[in-house]
């Protein structure tokens, strides 16, 4: 792909454009069409795109002509090209449903008006934060929950399981570390830090490989401490044991659950994180 962007002149002077020597005989606009391979097709309607725009294109049915002839090209570069060579009418069929399917969805679920806004309409390519009340409503969906399991419900562990439940599987853990990159100390502290877990061995915790092969001894940490360094790893199980805080509302939160659900809070990204509920697609 890099040779597509080799027409460009890069000398460090200037040279006006009339004395520049022209390398190629085709229009600078041509020069990346002609840097792709020209494949032939046969059939009454076939012509050489890069012939025509050699010869020009005088007429509609030679425009008509080239265009097919590099639609055909592009179309048998794409990463599908062989699996739809070789696919049955069935499938083809199969397909060509989904597409309706889909316009269908984007004509009549996606009509509902965003954010209180008469004259704004949702469509399918926006925050999915915005649009999850929709998606479960969509025909597309339907046939997605009837598929078997396969490529299209590829997602990691931690993006399809309800936070609360992966936090719960780390309670029992001893081989678990928790670090934070600011000491828990204050409510603005814990707005702004991020946690990181890793299960691992206690050398393997208190001992960081640098680039050079070189190896340093950092202690466990208390997160909890106004000393705490960050990035430093400190036991789960102790975390939870140390773990005391007040929310917002003045309530204590402590132990296992009261760290558990502040983990859950950090885990999830509401609405409001992730964009403006009242923000539209223009801003």
């Amino acid at each position: 792909m890099g040779n597509l962007c080799s027409t460009v002149h890069k000398t460090s002077t200037e040279v006006p454009m009339e004395n520049k020597p022209q390398t190629s005989p085709h229009p600078s606009k041509y020069k990346r069409l002609h840097k792709m391979k020209s494949v032939r097709h046969s059939g009454p309607h076939s012509l050489d795109w890069r012939a025509a725009l050699d010869n020009g294109l005088e007429t509609q049915e030679a425009y008509e002509a080239a265009r097919n002839d590099l639609q055909r090209e592009e179309m048998a570069r794409a990463f599908d090209a062989e699996i739809m060579k070789d696919s049955s009418s069935i499938e083809r069929q199969a397909v060509e449903i989904v597409k309706r399917i889909r316009w269908f969805d984007k004509e009549q679920t996606y009509g509902s008006y965003a954010n209180a806004i008469p004259s704004e309409k949702r469509s399918a390519g926006q925050h999915f934060l915005g649009n999850v009340d929709l998606i479960s409503q969509t025909e597309l969906f339907k046939i997605a929950k009837r598929m078997p399991k396969g490529s299209h419900l590829h997602i990691h562990f931690n993006s399809c399981l309800p936070a609360a439940f992966l936090i719960r599987q780390a309670r029992h853990v001893g081989a678990m570390y928790i670090r934070s990159t600011r000491p828990l100390t204050s409510p603005e502290n814990m707005a702004a830090s991020r946690i990181s877990f890793m299960v691992m061995t206690l050398r393997e915790a208190t001992h960081h490989k640098g680039s050079d092969g070189s190896e340093s001894y950092a202690p466990l940490g208390d997160l909890l401490d106004p000393e705490y360094r960050p990035n430093t790893w400190m036991r789960y199980t102790d975390f939870q044991k140390r773990f005391k805080i007040f929310d917002q509302i003045g309530q204590v939160l402590e132990g296992t659950h009261g760290a558990e659900y502040w983990l859950e809070t950090k885990m999830q990204i509401s609405e409001e994180e992730a964009h403006n509920s009242q923000q539209t697609g223009r801003g």
